[in-house]
């Protein structure tokens, strides 16, 4: 047999059939490898782009979302219908009147009741107190009176329902402020009805983190480094006074529902608070939520249009009121 020697110490054409073997196993093993990463590349690139794949565009005839308003007996309720194909949020309240109804009937049979009871008590008195007899009728029959006259308010109290607070599922387990974190999560789209009538609170940040849970629709802003303004479209929190209508930039609309979504998550990261509203004539982007115009004006001459035209769209950008 012949004797194996280091390969270092061999001629190139004097490599055995071992050595073969090896280098084999070694661009085997080495293939595999390559072609596990290329795999792993190509996963993690689907990953990334699922949110693309899952938004679709809106045509250009595509039908904005419709305002439809019902009027009840106690309150009108306004009604977004989004468009057939939109995948941006919409805002559609919801009222339960089976509740109301049930406990209206309940109370307004147990008012009603009253009167009955204190004229059989009063009947069953009479005989007994012979003394004061004309003082005991008297005494009943104003206090049936009274129980009368509070039984519609009774049945007046319960037959209007209150608002519910809706709590935001996607805040539900946090509990410190994260401004960052509130400004990825706040709507990205809100129709323009239900922000005619925002309400807006100007709040410290655990304040704002106790709002932004109590509804689904928010709109986050920084003011100062301990000050916050949040929009919310219904006054969820009334001991706070808060006020209405506030300056943002608005662009002009666009029809393609993805192009706005695209634009409102691109200026997010680059610090600005974005979202999109849905109008008659399509989706406008607005940056920024301000008190008054000089911050708004102040705002919109501090940034670089050409370099934002980059990230999302800004066409037609303008100073504007919003409410109030």
């Amino acid at each position: 047999m012949k004797q194996r020697i280091p390969i270092g110490s061999r001629k190139w054409k004097e490599i055995t059939d071992f050595d073969l073997k090896v280098l084999s196993v070694v661009i085997i093993v080495l293939s595999l490898a390559t072609i596990s990463l290329a795999l792993y590349a190509f996963y993690l690139k689907m990953q990334k782009s699922k949110v693309e794949v899952v938004i679709k565009d809106l045509g250009a005839n595509a039908n904005p979302p419709v305002e439809k308003t019902l009027k009840t007996a106690t309150q009108t309720i306004i009604i977004i219908e989004p468009a057939p194909e939109s995948t941006l949020s919409q805002l559609t309240p919801s009222v339960s009147f089976a509740t109301d109804t049930t406990t209206t009937t309940t109370k307004s049979e147990q008012a009603l009741q009253i009167p009955a009871q204190k004229s059989e008590q009063t009947e069953n008195l009479i005989p007994l107190t012979q003394a004061t007899k004309t003082t005991s009728i008297e005494d009943a029959k104003t206090s049936e009176s009274k129980t009368v006259q509070q039984a519609p308010l009774t049945v007046s109290e319960t037959q209007q329902p209150k608002p519910e607070q809706d709590e935001n599922k996607f805040l539900k387990d946090i509990t410190k402020f994260d401004y960052n974190l509130l400004v990825s999560r706040m709507a990205e789209n809100l129709p323009e009805s239900i922000l005619t009538d925002a309400y807006v609170y100007i709040v410290d940040g655990e304040t704002a983190l106790k709002i932004a849970k109590l509804t689904q629709n928010y709109i986050l802003d920084r003011v100062s480094e301990s000050k916050y303004i949040i929009v919310t479209p219904t006054n969820v929190m009334p001991e706070l006074n808060p006020s209405k209508g506030f300056w943002t930039i608005k662009t002009d609309p666009i029809s393609s529902s993805k192009e706005a979504f695209k634009s409102v998550v691109n200026l997010r990261t680059l610090g600005i608070s974005a979202f999109s509203i849905s109008t008659n004539a399509g989706y406008v982007i607005c940056l920024g939520i301000f008190t008054n115009e000089n911050q708004a004006k102040s705002f919109y001459y501090s940034q670089d249009w050409a370099e934002l035209s980059k990230y999302g769209h800004i066409a037609g950008a303008k100073v504007s009121r919003i409410g109030g």
